[in-house]
């Protein structure tokens, strides 16, 4: 039943029952509950006490379905994963011990909608594979680009709302139409492909009645086997342009002018990115590289990175000039990368995902190692916050001085940045990266992480992604949210056995 390598402790009866089942209906190669296989699933940016049982590796979504329904035959705590590239937020650990359900099979681009710009995928598919077909096939569309790694899945980051750069940066925005299995063996679809004439499907998401799909977001309602996405129109012409604001104190009169640009629709939203200078320093390479440290000053200065598009030349130029003209009198200097050729797909504006940010998790490490970065096999210490910050200067200036506080209390490696999400908020990015074979460093590590989001919750700097450690902290919910939620848990996963812990109050 199990693949080659040595054999944990003894299993549960009701497990080793629940593991036979999964066998005979996925094929015994596709059941592990090897020591090997289990320890490499173990691993983690961070310390956690949750633990994979056995990993299931169902090759269709019939298959993850005869999974899912016999968990909730058996009662066997599932954990579905897709690609496990969600480094700081928990890797593919489970909230609590459980057996792994391991999407990575099920990576089939099922269609692409060149006409409309749409694509359906299954949670195996990752940026780079996307990104490469789209590019093969000349289609004029892309996926927006994002800062995690090309092998990422696609559908899990959308699900999970992380976000790209430009107008469609909003990737569960653009998400619909979702192919769910549930443990009750029942399996959905929750736009028009529900339908025999599913037309609509591909180019819109909201049919007449509810709208289900926020269910299954950073939730444990059910298990989404594949999904409809919009994709951004690639623009011919486009570049960068970053600006040197100085210490948080010049933040205030720098976004009120951004916010401007936004109204005036010069700029979109999810074309702005503010970072601290340690998150700058650091995508420049990790400490042990550098010639001298930096004076303490440089960590604490921030910039603005806006990201300009078009189709035409002249409105691109008009566009710089009026961006330039507009924050210009409130930073102390300004420079412009054309980002590559017109029309080069190998661009983070046409849907280009390089990974350069993965480097930023190696910081405190003595060394890059050799070949594909993998934070989790390296020992890197690495853990988000992820705040929501009004569009505010005042209060993008609080996250930076709590987020330096708490730097120098506990020494350790702070960075922090912020998107603009809307036009009246922003996602915040908050990391701490350390090694983790230093001993202490994850207690220290950890102590920081929790007493800054505590400040953050005491500000009214909530989350908009979860983490393992900030959600088993998190403060219980006021009214009846953590009650009615708890129903529509139970109608749909009647065993309570699906991702248990993935969400505050469940």
């Amino acid at each position: 039943m199990t693949n080659l390598g040595p054999i944990q402790a003894p299993l549960p009866e009701a497990l080793t029952t629940f593991l036979a089942a999964c066998a005979a209906a996925i094929g015994a190669g596709h059941v592990s509950v090897s020591a090997v296989d289990l320890a490499d699933w173990s691993l983690c940016t961070f310390p956690w006490s949750g633990h994979p049982l056995a990993v299931l590796s169902p090759g269709t979504a019939e298959e993850a379905v005869a999974c899912l329904r016999l968990a909730g035959l058996h009662g066997c705590p599932l954990h579905p994963v897709s690609r496990g590239r969600s480094w700081g937020l928990g890797s593919r650990r489970p909230p609590r011990d459980a057996v792994i359900l391991d999407l990575s099979r099920l990576n089939r681009i099922i269609d692409i909608d060149a006409t409309s710009g749409t694509v359906r995928v299954e949670p195996g598919v990752t940026f780079s594979q996307l990104q490469d077909e789209l590019t093969a096939r000349e289609i004029p569309f892309h996926v927006p680009s994002f800062g995690g790694p090309p092998s990422a899945s696609v559908l899990a980051n959308a699900l999970d709302r992380g976000e790209g750069s430009g107008a469609f940066g909003d990737r569960f925005g653009q998400l619909w139409d979702l192919d769910v299995g549930l443990t009750t063996g029942e399996r959905l679809r929750t736009g028009y492909g529900r339908f025999e004439n599913a037309r609509l499907a591909p180019v819109h998401g909201r049919p007449v009645g509810p709208l289900i799909e926020g269910l299954f977001s950073q939730a444990s309602f059910g298990c989404v086997l594949s999904g409809c996405l919009g994709l951004a129109p690639t623009a011919q012409h486009g570049c960068y342009i970053a600006f040197e604001i100085g210490l948080s104190d010049k933040l205030p009169a720098f976004v009120e002018a951004f916010t401007g640009l936004i109204r005036d629709r010069v700029v979109d939203y999810h074309d702005a990115f503010f970072w601290d200078g340690a998150k700058q320093i650091a995508s420049a390479g990790i400490a042990a590289d550098l010639t001298q440290p930096p004076p303490p000053r440089a960590y604490e200065e921030w910039l603005a990175t806006i990201s300009i598009s078009a189709n035409h030349a002249m409105i691109l130029d008009c566009k710089k000039a009026i961006v330039i003209q507009t924050l210009l009198p409130f930073c102390s200097s300004f420079t412009i990368d054309e980002d590559g050729e017109p029309g080069s797909r190998n661009s983070g504006l046409r849907g280009f995902s390089d990974g350069g940010n993965v480097t930023s998790c190696y910081w405190a490490k003595p060394a890059l190692p050799d070949g594909p970065l993998n934070p989790d096999r390296d020992r890197c210490g690495f853990l988000w916050l992820c705040p929501v910050i009004p569009l505010d200067g005042v209060a993008l200036a609080r996250m930076a001085q709590l987020t330096q506080a708490a730097a120098r209390q506990f020494d350790i490696f702070i960075m922090a940045g912020a998107e603009a999400a809307t036009e009246r908020a922003c996602h915040g990015y908050v990391s701490f990266a350390w090694d983790r074979d230093v001993p202490g460093a994850d207690a220290k590590a950890m102590a920081a992480h929790a007493m800054l989001m505590e400040a953050f919750t005491r500000e009214g700097f909530h989350p908009y992604r979860p983490t393992l450690p900030a959600t088993a902290a998190a403060a219980p919910s006021q009214g009846d949210w953590a009650a009615v939620v708890r129903r529509l848990r139970h109608a749909l996963d009647p065993a309570g056995v699906l991702a248990t812990g993935r969400v505050a109050d469940l």
